[in-house]
């Protein structure tokens, strides 16, 4: 038998360590594995001038007086029954993944079953509007399925913005939405949705699908990490294999990344980590006019900070959503980023203790939020009481000096509220921001607590940039943190490990 070609051999070694790349990622995984948070004991008999008697139950009456104000009957369309299952099945949202439903006005993102509130099934509906609708309401078509066929039902729409009004905003910008429609039945097996002007919407093949199988899914992660569009034509692949492996050793199960424009290494990350089943990403583009050419869209989004702002809770909001029953917390963080216990090996361990500290009134809030401090990259290079970061070194590749290792931050710390970064509940969110819930699903839920920073806090690693922050007096005043380098060795030898196999050129 002749030699095999050359091309065939290198060929076969890619997919052989293609293969074991991703058997070595699983093993991480595994090791990975940290148990789940326990219930806080029970609180001690209540204290004089505690909570007054009777204040639960008056909060759950008047939640219960808003979901009631907030009912709107249904009613079953007239072609009902004739749907076939390829007709439903024949239409699937393009990578853009915006579907337009009143022109120049109306784009919808995609739709998620929310059970959440028993009794008070909802279907949530993720879009973006253009400035004010012309219609003074707008229709759900629901899509389900009955007795072997599928049927659609229409109910009238409840429309909050993604968005606060404080935060102002021109009266004709796009802004991200979040569209309620509630569902007569916990059981109904839906399976598209389609919102626009006019009840009962007939062409089935104009709209989204639902999210499936809400309903027996499990809470079996407890902390998946959102990232916003990346947008970058530098090569991060060694930064992104960083990000990933010490945010997994702090106890992230999964990583939502959303994608505009990044250089091809990046890509290759990112599908090496997908195979294990880690990282899901989803191309993302902007909704209607906006420029989705890249040169374009970069200047636009730069010119335009309030737009920016506004469509970057698109992708932390689907985030959420797709992670509703299935993780405890989702995480919306930058790669620039990371929360970093000041004591504890892990964010399981950070949030049982503070469990411990609120009791039963931990579940009183959406989301737990850190608190930012600076950790300059123009701070490395100074030295404090005779000391300076000996993890950095001069070679090109990050390896030996992940910015994440950085020692030397601001004595500053930035104040509630202010760049803070959160774990917001999936169990009593209803919209979120990028550094805490938004809105929250009961009235009396509250929307952020605050950690004590010396449990935790927000690295942040970025330049200074004087537009922003008095950088001056900021690096006037700096200490040694070294609360990250527990990690240390462990994050080198993943990233030893993965930088290793993923540098083939696999195209």
């Amino acid at each position: 038998m002749g030699a095999m070609p050359l091309a065939a051999t290198r060929k076969l070694c890619r997919v052989g360590l293609i293969a074991v790349l991703t058997t070595a990622i699983c093993a991480l995984a595994l090791l990975d594995s940290t148990p789940r948070l326990p219930d806080p004991p029970l609180d001690s008999p209540p204290t004089p001038g505690g909570e007054p008697p009777g204040t639960r139950s008056i909060v759950a009456y008047s939640w219960a007086r808003r979901l009631a104000l907030d009912y709107r009957p249904s009613k079953e369309c007239d072609s009902n029954g004739t749907y076939g299952r390829a007709l439903l099945n024949a239409f699937e949202l393009p990578s853009a993944k915006w579907l337009e439903t009143i022109p120049g006005r109306l784009f919808l993102y995609s739709g998620h079953l929310d059970l959440r509130v028993a009794g008070y099934p909802s279907l949530r509906v993720i879009g973006v509007k253009r400035g004010p609708l012309a219609t003074s309401s707008l229709f759900c078509t629901v899509w389900y399925e009955r007795e072997g066929s599928t049927r659609s039902m229409s109910v009238e729409a409840l429309v909050s913005r993604i968005w606060l009004d404080e935060w102002g905003g021109n009266v004709d910008n796009y802004t991200g939405i979040l569209v309620s429609c509630q569902l007569p039945l916990d059981s109904m097996r839906v399976s598209r949705v389609y919102v626009g002007a006019e009840p009962c919407h007939e062409n089935p093949s104009q709209s989204i699908a639902i999210s499936p199988n809400a309903a027996e899914a499990k809470r079996n992660r407890q902390f998946t990490l959102c990232i916003k569009g990346l947008d970058f034509d530098e090569d991060i692949s060694e930064k992104l294999v960083a990000f990933i492996e010490l945010h997994r050793i702090l106890g992230a199960k999964l990583f939502y990344f959303y994608v505009f424009n990044v250089h091809k290494n990046v890509l290759k990350v990112l599908k090496l980590y997908e195979k294990s089943r880690l990282v899901k990403s989803f191309n993302l583009t902007l909704p209607g006019d906006l420029p989705n050419e890249k040169n374009s869209r970069r200047r636009f989004l730069a010119e335009n900070i309030w737009t920016k702002r506004r469509m970057e809770l698109v992708p932390y909001n689907h985030c959420f959503y797709e992670n509703l029953h299935r993780s405890e917390f989702i995480v919306p963080i930058d790669i620039d980023e990371a929360i970093v216990p000041a004591r504890r090996a892990s964010w399981v361990q950070l949030l049982l203790d503070e469990k411990r500290k609120l009791g039963k009134t931990f579940k009183d809030f959406a989301s737990y939020s850190v608190r930012n401090a600076y950790f300059f990259p123009e701070l490395q290079n100074k030295t404090l009481g005779g000391s300076s970061n000996l993890l950095k070194s001069s070679g090109k590749s990050l390896l030996g000096n992940p910015d994440y290792l950085d020692t030397v931050r601001t004595a500053s710390i930035s104040p509630e509220g202010d760049s803070v970064k959160s774990f917001i509940s999936t169990r009593r969110a209803l919209t979120v921001h990028n550094h805490y819930a938004l809105t929250t699903l009961d009235p009396s839920t509250r929307r952020a607590h605050h950690l004590d920073p010396r449990d935790a806090l927000k690295h942040h690693h970025r330049a200074c940039d004087n537009k922003l922050l008095d950088c001056d007096l900021l690096m006037e005043d700096t200490e040694v943190d070294q609360s990250v380098l527990r990690f240390a060795d462990q994050l080198r030898n993943r990233m030893k490990l993965v930088l290793a196999l993923s540098s083939l050129d696999l195209q």
